[in-house]
């Protein structure tokens, strides 16, 4: 073998090592994050999700629904490829729960892309619900998924309550508000790593995550 042929196998071995490298600590990561069930139905191309995070629900996070103070549970949905680390796309809701202290009513106000209503319960489990177990949940379009089809990938979610940074619900709003659109480079629709395990953007009262298993794109 030549000099040449020494030096492209070991640059060649180089780039190997670190790729492998790099993979399997991403795999460690993704794995500090739980995994539970969500239900996927493809729509049109693109997954419709149903899931239950009814135990987000603490205690205390019951206590403060029952203060009479307004309380706000902001539900982010990302969907990545099984491999690579860049999201395909976003959805998120926003559920606004104000318990009337006089007429002993929860007042709900629910958003996401397709939903904008307000409802009334007297039933705390019914408010809950409404707020933490979406039923057919929509997730980007065809055109983001088209281009995986045949391959896998997997969904995560995140869960606060009264996120911290005002920022937070801001950038959620002004996304939505453009009808979804390019995530782009924005770190806030970053990768796995960094919003699910570093966890290095914005804070909330109580935070709460998950993520799928493998679904295959139809």
């Amino acid at each position: 073998m030549t000099a040449l042929g020494r030096i492209a196998v070991l640059l060649l071995a180089s780039s190997m090592s670190a790729f492998l490298g790099a993979s399997t600590a991403r795999a460690q990561d993704i794995s500090q994050v739980s995994v539970r069930p969500i239900s996927v139905r493809w729509h049109e191309g693109a997954p419709l999700l149903n899931f239950s995070a009814r135990d987000f629900m603490s205690k205390e996070v019951k206590k403060k629904l029952g203060s009479g103070l307004p309380q706000r549970i902001v539900t982010r949905v990302y969907a990545y490829p099984e491999r690579g680390d860049r999201p395909i796309a976003l959805t998120a809701a926003s559920c606004r729960v104000v318990y009337d202290l006089w007429e002993a009513v929860y007042r709900v106000e629910e958003q996401t892309p397709a939903i904008d209503r307000a409802r009334t319960t007297r039933d705390p489990a019914e408010a809950l619900a409404t707020c933490l177990e979406p039923k057919t949940l929509a997730l980007g379009d065809q055109a983001a998924f088209k281009k995986l089809a045949g391959r896998r990938v997997y969904f995560g979610v995140i869960i606060e309550l009264n996120p911290l940074s005002a920022d937070t619900v801001q950038r959620i709003r002004r996304w939505l508000s453009r009808a979804g659109g390019e995530l782009g480079g924005d770190a806030f629709f970053g990768s796995f790593v960094s919003i699910f395990v570093s966890r290095q953007l914005g804070a909330a009262e109580r935070a709460f995550s998950f993520r799928s298993v493998l679904h295959n794109v139809p």
